[in-house]
């Protein structure tokens, strides 16, 4: 079919198109060249109470933590007292002090991971004022330590990263609240809702009276998408047809999830002052992005074999919505586990093993290809070093990046990060297989199972959002857990990369030499992906062949899971 080509080929695109001129505006806004909205910036800037003076990476980070650690205890407050906040129309209940945790640990650390449906559960207060308040500031608390980073690489002999609040304000102000709302307004001419009224009641074709949920969806899911959030003003997300009523609002909820962190990689480039190293990064994103895809659209567009002699129809269709089918279904859900967004507009879980492996992999690597806003390139950052450094070794030379010495200090931090996702999947995960409810909580025995709990830990730890149906994610436990995992993969990483940052911008710059290690062409773009394939992921190469490999030899075999 002619899809399937034209539509993956048409994503990549529009994905791609736009980074270099909105990589190029974002330095602008972040080094105060873009002022266009200064007096809103100085007032809140003033609101904040600081002047704008710069950082060491230590006050950086401090003050990134007790802003993120305010906003996970309001929002925490709002959800537990939600049935004596006012815009709640359906007079829903507060939330239970384990899924309040949850969801504000979730929302805080840019995950997303909803353990509870939006339509029966929040009010639309809570849906405002807590949760689409977070997705603003979540993303922009990764842009900002993104940003921090190139400073860290470009500077040198300072102390100074930049301003945490400035630069908090400013990607919130020039960059997410304009984008939000061109694209709510596209989503409201397109038919998502965006009310304050009531349920409205009417009668189903069987007789039945029920309720029609509205609410004020369509501002949520423009910045959901915007910022790598993914979570769903209604339960299952943009399979709704009021998230995602048309093939245009699709086509705008699917690009706009990847288009801010492909244009972080180009802001990269303009800081180092070496666009052909943002280029680079970008290509090897973007060769890892559609090697997955070929192998998830590869998947899902042959027919099940259990099914092949009573059907002829092409494609697995099983939990996908008819308006997209197997091709948008398999581009989103490469896309959203490949930008720690989590959105989903199907059923994952009724994915093929090995098409559902992709997302899994996406996540499990440490959500590098492209990433969520700001979360994305500086993972990618991280293995960027390390591929450096390594290449250094090999050659018997002092590793250098940029012109800048990787010592012992920043490779610890480097080694550190890369113990994140290992310790909040197989370690924080590995606890529930050895709970006596175990079997209850992923739904399912056998490799499908487990497939489930590795998605449901990668998600967390990844900070994606996304899951497999039939997993109990409400279960107390699994809110505590999920939470923990959550945390460490937010924070298991950003304090890394402001220490790694910190360091650089100390040492002093050198000139470089004819056998320093070229971090643009084809040979960086190889090594960096195999870099990234091979430490990211050899952790996970046993259970991914106890869970989705060997469900799809099972399959195989003609044995249904």
């Amino acid at each position: 079919m002619w899809q399937e080509v034209i539509y993956p080929a048409a994503f990549v695109l529009l994905v791609l198109l736009p980074a270099p001129l909105l990589g190029n505006y974002m330095y602008k806004v972040f080094e105060g060249q873009s002022r266009w909205l200064s007096p809103i910036e100085r007032a809140t800037m003033a609101c904040c109470g600081t002047d704008g003076r710069e950082q060491n990476w230590k006050s950086y980070a401090l003050s990134l933590l007790a802003f993120n650690g305010a906003g996970f205890g309001l929002l925490f407050l709002i959800l537990m007292a939600q049935g004596l906040l006012p815009l709640n129309p359906q007079q829903l209940p507060g939330l239970s002090w384990e899924l309040a945790f949850n969801t504000a640990v979730s929302f805080m650390t840019n995950t997303n991971w909803q353990a509870y449906s939006g339509e029966v559960s929040l009010s639309y207060f809570s849906q405002m004022v807590g949760l689409t308040t977070q997705n603003f500031v979540s993303a922009s608390t990764g842009a900002a330590v993104a940003v921090a980073l190139f400073r860290g690489i470009t500077r040198q002999q300072t102390t100074h990263l930049g301003n945490f609040w400035q630069d908090l304000v400013r990607f919130c102000l020039y960059v997410l609240l304009p984008m939000a709302l061109v694209m709510a307004l596209l989503l409201v001419w397109q038919g998502v809702p965006q009310s304050l009224s009531a349920y409205l009641p009417f009668h189903a074709l069987e007789g039945q009276e029920q309720l029609l949920p509205l609410g004020p969806a369509a501002s949520q899911i423009a910045i959901k998408q915007l910022g790598s959030n993914g979570g769903g003003f209604f339960g299952i997300n943009s399979a709704h047809p009021f998230e995602n009523p048309t093939a245009l609002s699709n086509w705008l909820e699917m690009v706009t999830l990847l288009t801010i962190p492909a244009a972080l990689v180009c802001t990269l480039g303009r800081y180092v002052k070496h666009q052909g190293h943002g280029r680079a990064i970008l290509t090897a994103m973007t060769l890892l992005f559609v090697l997955g895809l070929c192998l998830s659209l590869y998947q899902e567009l042959k027919p099940d074999p259990n099914l092949a002699q009573i059907t002829s129809q092409v494609g697995n269709w099983e939990g996908k919505e008819s308006r997209f089918g197997p091709v948008l279904s398999s581009i989103w859900e490469v896309a959203t586990t490949a930008a720690s967004n989590g959105s989903v507009n199907a059923m994952h879980d009724s994915f093929t093993p090995l098409g559902g492996m992709v997302g899994m992999i996406n996540m499990l690597l440490g959500e590098v290809v492209f990433g969520g806003v700001g979360a994305g390139i500086y993972g990618m950052m991280l293995f960027v070093l390390l591929t450096v450094f390594l290449c250094g070794l090999m050659v018997g030379r002092t590793p250098t990046y940029l012109g800048k010495r990787l010592g012992i200090t920043e490779m610890k931090w480097v080694v550190a990060s890369m113990l994140v996702m290992p310790v909040g999947v197989l370690v924080i995960g590995g606890v529930t297989l050895l709970m006596p409810d175990a079997s209850t909580i992923i739904g399912q025995e056998g490799p499908h199972g487990l497939s489930r709990l590795i998605y449901a830990y990668a998600s967390a730890a990844g900070n994606n959002g996304s899951a497999f149906g039939g997993f109990a994610a409400a279960d107390s436990w699994q809110c505590i857990a999920i939470g923990l995992a959550m945390l460490l993969g937010r924070f298991g990483y950003i304090i890394p990369v402001l220490a790694i940052a910190g360091q650089l911008a100390r040492s002093s710059r050198i000139d470089a030499g004819e056998g320093d290690f070229p971090v643009s062409g084809t040979l960086f773009v190889t090594l960096l992906i195999i870099t990234v394939l091979l430490i990211g992921g050899l952790s996970f190469l046993p259970v991914l062949a106890l869970g989705p490999v060997a469900e799809h030899l099972t399959l195989m075999q003609g044995a249904f899971q």
